[in-house]
């Protein structure tokens, strides 16, 4: 389970970047624009998906497949 959402099984993540927990929750807007922009660069449109482990925030994008 990804932000307790479960994603479907055809779809794949491709992984963006990482943060300690604490920098991104203060900067949460800032960081969701640079990584929503980043993966528009590297061609893809799916959702933004954010996986906390370890006092990291480790983000992705789904690539979505048909």
């Amino acid at each position: 389970m990804i932000d307790g959402e479960e994603y479907k099984d055809n779809d794949k993540l491709f992984f963006l970047g990482k943060h300690p927990v604490k920098n991104f929750n203060k900067n949460f807007d800032s960081f969701y624009d640079q990584y929503k922009e980043l993966a528009l660069k590297k061609g893809f449109k799916g959702e933004l998906k954010f996986v906390t482990s370890y006092e990291m925030v480790w983000v992705y994008v789904t690539i979505k497949e048909e």
